[in-house]
C-alpha cells in the first residue's frame, strides 16, 4: 500500500478550521408569556436554546446575531470567543426550532484561539449577506474588555482590524471594561457604526460613532440600570436600537426598541417604537442579540450568562 504523508502545517491548519461540533437540533419549545397586545410589535416564536449540544460545546452566553441571507443562516456569537451557525426552522411563518450546523473558534491574528479578555464578543454583523453569492460572506464583531472591531471569516479566522476613532481605542476612556464596544452594524451611508454600553467616562450622555471619528448624541431611556445592548442598520438607512434596563430582582427587566434616523441637520433623531416591561406581563430575560431576518421581521437573543436561573431565549417577531 502506498503512504500518503501530509505536510505538519497542513494537519495543523487543517484542525484549525474544522468546526467543533455537527449539525443537528439545540433547541426545545418553549413558552414566554406576551403581555397584553403591545401596539407596535407581534410575536411570531420563541424557541430555548441547549446549554450545550451532542458534543458538549457551549450554546451558553450569545450576545450577538448576524444573519446572513445568501447562506440562510443565523451566526451567534458568544463572549466565549466561540461563532456558531444556526439554521432556524419555520412552520407557518412562526419560528419552532433550530439546527445547530457548526460551531468555531474565534482566532487571533496569529491563527490562535482568542482566551481570556480578547474572548468577550459583543456584536457582529455580515459583510455581502445579501449579494446573491454564497461563499464570500465575512463577518465584522466588536469586543469588550479589549476595544475592537475585526473582520472575520464564517470560520472564525481575522481578516482585517477596523482602526477605531482615539477616544474609542483607550480603554481608560470607558466606565468599565464590561460596557465597552457593545453594539456594531454598517449604515448604508454613514459605514461602519459602533456603540459602547453605556456613556464614556466622565460624559453625562451616549454617543454613536462612526469609524471616521463622526459622532451623534444617543438620548437612552431614564430606566434604572439601563444600557444599550444591540443595534441594526436596515436597508433604508434607519437603525433599530435595543436598551435593556435591570437593576435588582425586586426591580422590572424592561426592554426597549427604537428606532433611529439621521436628519438633514446631521442629528440622530430617535423614537420609541416599543417597550417591553416584565411587570406588564412580559417574561423578558438578558436580551443583548438583535438582527433583521427580512422586510420587518427580526431575531432577538437572551445572554444566560451561564446561570442555571437564565435561559438563552431566541425570539422571533415583526415590527
Amino acid at each position: 500500500m502506498k503512504r500518503v504523508f501530509y505536510p505538519i502545517g497542513l494537519l495543523v491548519l487543517l484542525l484549525l478550521v474544522m468546526p467543533l461540533t455537527q449539525a443537528g437540533n439545540i433547541s426545545s419549545p418553549t413558552t414566554i408569556q406576551y403581555g397584553k397586545e403591545t401596539p407596535g410589535i407581534r410575536p411570531l416564536g420563541v424557541v430555548k436554546l441547549n446549554t450545550k449540544d451532542a458534543d458538549g460545546v457551549h450554546i451558553a452566553g450569545i450576545s450577538a446575531l448576524a444573519w446572513d441571507q445568501d447562506e440562510e443562516l443565523l451566526y451567534g456569537v458568544t463572549d466565549h470567543g466561540l461563532l456558531h451557525h444556526l439554521h432556524p426552522l419555520f412552520d407557518n411563518e412562526k419560528l419552532i426550532a433550530v439546527d445547530l450546523v457548526a460551531t468555531y473558534k474565534l482566532h487571533n491574528k496569529h491563527g490562535k484561539p482568542l482566551k481570556g479578555k480578547q474572548r468577550d464578543s459583543e456584536g457582529a454583523f455580515v459583510i455581502n449577506a445579501d449579494n446573491g453569492i454564497q461563499g464570500d460572506s465575512e463577518l465584522v464583531i466588536s469586543f469588550e474588555k479589549v476595544p475592537q472591531i475585526t473582520r472575520y471569516t464564517p470560520q472564525g479566522k481575522v481578516i482585517e482590524p477596523y482602526t477605531l476613532p482615539p477616544i474609542l481605542t483607550h480603554v481608560k476612556n470607558y466606565r468599565t471594561a464590561n460596557q465597552m464596544l457593545e453594539a456594531v452594524t454598517r449604515h448604508p451611508e454613514k459605514g461602519v457604526l459602533t456603540i459602547a454600553q453605556r456613556p464614556m467616562k466622565g460624559r453625562k450622555n451616549q454617543r454613536l460613532y462612526a469609524l471616521n471619528g463622526e459622532s451623534w448624541e444617543y438620548h437612552m431611556e431614564k430606566h434604572k440600570g439601563n444600557g444599550l445592548t444591540a443595534m441594526e442598520a436596515l436597508p433604508d438607512g434607519r437603525i433599530l436600537f435595543m436598551e435593556r434596563a435591570w437593576h435588582s430582582l425586586l426591580s422590572p427587566l424592561i426592554v426597549t426598541l427604537k428606532e433611529g434616523r439621521f436628519t438633514p441637520e446631521g442629528k440622530l433623531e430617535l423614537s420609541i417604537i416599543v417597550t417591553l416591561n416584565s411587570s406588564k406581563g412580559w417574561a423578558l430575560d438578558n436580551f443583548e442579540g438583535l438582527t433583521r431576518h427580512r422586510d420587518q421581521r427580526f431575531f432577538m437573543v437572551s445572554d444566560d450568562n451561564n446561570s442555571l436561573l437564565q435561559r438563552t431565549l431566541l425570539f422571533y417577531f415583526e415590527l
